[in-house]
């Protein structure tokens, strides 16, 4: 039978020392081999135990094949053992696939067994980066035997570096109630302070705080001070002060005197939940559970803020506490000596108050300035006058209910009546672009169809002209390469003399009446946005075009018709028939002296009788390429110009939705639930209610200490 010591060998692989004599000086490798020959001698012998011991030494000589081999024939009840070791060799030897099939099929009862298979499956998924298997397995150890050697702390520093803080505050949490020692406590802690714990249900942490309330009130102290420091800022305060009364009222404290932190979290708790934060309906039943518990564990220190707390509570919400916890508070109220000024408090009540009112678009006619810097009363004579003024404001402010929903309901409309304004001044803009670009175009084709009817015209005319140049003398075997330079050097010079001057004085003038009408349009935004800035009460839109186009297109057509170039038609060199047949003429008959003057005739009388209209076509066709990209952007450009306004008013557009929906939603919490407005204000009037008690007892106090 294998016992714990043996398995503290096994783990160890020490097993070997058990064939070592103390003195022996030879090397256990010897003292081993030497033990086994002596064995195999015998009729009946028992190797296994010696190859066991044998793969010992040799893995501690790190001779890893050796141990294999020597483990691998370990047949009795160290079997499984020799397997596991097995595994470890193949592990240091990096073969992690053939380590982890290994670990995974050996079977045994023995726990320390498994759970030394199981740490050293996670070295396998840790080395392989397999974090996922490794975290995994590593649960599953702790959940086997948290009180295994070192487990607990393997996990904790794995999920550490995995910054896995869920498993590592579950794991801190669970060993602190299970050992309750001091070492998790602080662990846990240390992630509470880092803000860890942000994200778990304070539900998780009450049987945590069962066990620190009753056993380590220091620490149960501590710990609630961390969690109600992170939970304070989340949704799930209300919930986890629902964990803290419960505890508080369900355990028999085991605190101090001087202990005052608790009551502390308590008081500020009270002042939180009563701060304009929440609506009465949440914390209905949350509130008279807190001030249970928190009278339970108060000091005489405390007793004054508990009391008035409970007492006021009781004056707004009566029978909602207990009637032994408000007679309670009634003596300890009685009791107390204080020299407390509530003077801030209420100072900062009244801010509140004011910052609620202005987010609820309500008005405050009384400011406390006044009150706060007048010299000529002292401080109790001040702190009287504002709890007269609060309680005043809160007076005004529940009889604005009405005007608020009227208010709200004026808002909607209004916005709504702005919004469809602005809806409708977008689907407008669209319509104005579109008309617009559609005014600019027209204007250039207009000037486009000038000058091509232009070039229709004149260009026949300029290559009937050329004719002239032909003569009786003239070279009839070159006539129609001389014509045809001709007719390209006459209709360049129209161009250029003629087309060109008349289209960029055009180009000036259509220039000239496409800023007049984007400025139309700059009118009309400008009018538009006036308007809405009236509406809306401020400065807010500025719906200022883009006129750089007009400065674009400026440089573009000064670019472009500076520099115009045209490529010479082929006006006489096409090879129609009679082309063909003249040109071959020329070259036969004008070796002929005679027959010039026939020549001279039929070419004039062929130039003066085509029509070229396809040579008129490829040169207009031509000169206006160069300019088809600033045709082409006229739509484009347009939208640009109104691109900046169109999306101001899309943005208000969207804000204005928004801001409408969100009135609609108020207005109807406050028309579904009259009463909700009616219970912010009402909280308020609890705090103002506790500062009047604290000042009443003040006030008594010093009378009774007037008669003595």
């Amino acid at each position: 039978m294998i016992t714990m010591a043996f398995e503290e060998n096994l783990i160890q692989k020490t097993y070997y020392t058990k064939f070592v004599l103390e003195n022996e000086k030879r090397h256990p490798i010897r003292i081993l081999g030497d033990l086994f020959f002596a064995e195999q001698k015998k009729d009946l012998s028992d190797l296994s135990a010696i190859r066991f011991a044998q793969g010992e030494a040799y893995y501690e000589c790190q001779d890893y094949e050796a141990a294999i081999f020597k483990w691998e024939n370990v047949h009795n009840e160290l079997e499984p053992w020799a397997k596991k070791n097995m595994a470890d060799a193949y592990f240091e030897l990096e073969l992690y696939d053939t380590a982890e099939n290994i670990y995974q099929a050996i079977t045994t009862d023995s726990l320390t067994l498994n759970m030394e298979i199981t740490l050293q499956l996670f070295g396998v998924y840790v080395a392989q980066r397999n974090y996922s298997k490794a975290n995994e397995t590593i649960l599953h150890a702790v959940q086997m035997d948290p009180d295994y050697p070192n487990v607990t702390n393997i996990a904790r520093a794995f999920f550490e570096n995995q910054e896995d803080w869920n498993h590592a505050i579950e794991l801190a949490t669970n060993e602190a109630i299970r050992t309750k020692s001091i070492n998790w406590f602080n662990t846990l802690h240390s992630y509470i302070v880092e803000g860890y714990v942000e994200n778990h249900d304070p539900l998780f942490f009450a049987p945590l705080l069962t066990v620190l309330a009753r056993d380590h009130y220091s620490q149960f102290e501590r710990i609630v001070s961390g969690l109600s420091s992170i939970f304070q800022s989340q949704n799930s305060f209300l919930s986890w002060l629902q964990v803290l009364n419960q505890v508080t009222q369900e355990v028999e404290l085991d605190f101090k005197e001087e202990h005052s932190t608790l009551s502390t979290i308590y008081r500020n708790a009270f002042s939180e939940l009563l701060d304009g934060k929440y609506d009465f309906f949440e914390i209905e039943n949350i509130v008279p559970m807190l001030l249970a518990a928190w009278q339970k564990i108060s000091n005489s220190h405390n007793d004054l803020f508990v009391s008035s707390a409970i007492l006021s509570w009781n004056d707004i919400f009566p029978e909602t506490v207990s009637s032994q916890i408000v007679e309670k508070a009634e003596i300890n109220l009685s009791k107390v000596h204080h020299d407390e000024n509530v003077f801030q408090e209420c100072i900062e009540i009244f801010q509140s108050i004011k910052n609620w009112a202005h987010t609820n678009q309500l008005e405050l006619e009384q400011g406390i300035e006044w009150i706060i810097h007048d010299e000529g009363m002292d401080q109790d004579e001040r702190t009287t006058t504002l709890l007269a003024t609060i309680r005043k404001s809160i007076s005004t402010l529940l009889k604005q209910q009405e005007q608020t929903t009227l208010l709200l309901s004026e808002s909607i409309q209004s916005n709504s009546d702005i919004l469809a304004r602005m809806q409708g001044s977008i689907h407008q803009l669209h319509d104005l672009e579109e008309e617009k670009t559609q005014n600019i175009t027209e204007a250039y084709n207009k000037i486009k169809e000038e000058i091509s009817s232009d070039l229709q015209k004149m260009i026949p005319n300029l290559i009937r002209e050329s004719s002239e140049i032909i003569k009786e003398d003239s070279d009839f075997r070159n006539i129609h390469l001389d014509l045809n330079n001709e007719m390209n050097k006459r209709i360049h010079q129209y161009i250029n003399n003629t087309i060109i001057p008349i289209f960029i004085r055009s180009l000036d003038d259509w220039i000239s009446f496409s800023q007049e009408e984007l400025a139309k349009c700059q009118d009309q935004l400008t009018e538009w946005g006036n308007g809405f800035n009236s509406m809306l009460g401020e400065e807010k839109l500025n719906l200022q075009c883009d006129f750089q186009i007009i400065e674009d297109w400026k440089r573009d057509i000064d670019r472009m018709t500076s520099s115009v170039h045209i490529e010479n038609e082929n006006i006489l060199l096409r090879r129609t028939p009679s082309q063909v047949l003249l040109k071959g003429a020329g070259k036969l008959l004008g070796a002929i002296p005679k027959n010039n003057a026939i020549l001279a005739n039929t070419y004039k009388s062929y130039i003066q009788n085509d029509t070229y209209q396809e040579t008129a076509n490829s040169f207009t066709s031509k000169f206006f390429r160069q300019f088809e990209l600033l045709e082409k952007s006229i739509g484009r450009d347009v939208h640009i110009f109104l691109r900046e306004p169109l999306s101001i008013l899309k943005n208000t557009v969207d804000k204005m939705n928004e801001k409408v929906a969100n009135e609609k939603s108020e207005l109807a919490r406050i028309k579904s639930n009259p009463e909700l407005f009616r219970n912010r204000l009402t909280l308020y009037e609890v705090r103002l209610r506790q500062c009047e008690w604290i000042n009443y007892s003040k006030r008594i106090d010093r009378e009774s200490a007037d008669k003595f």
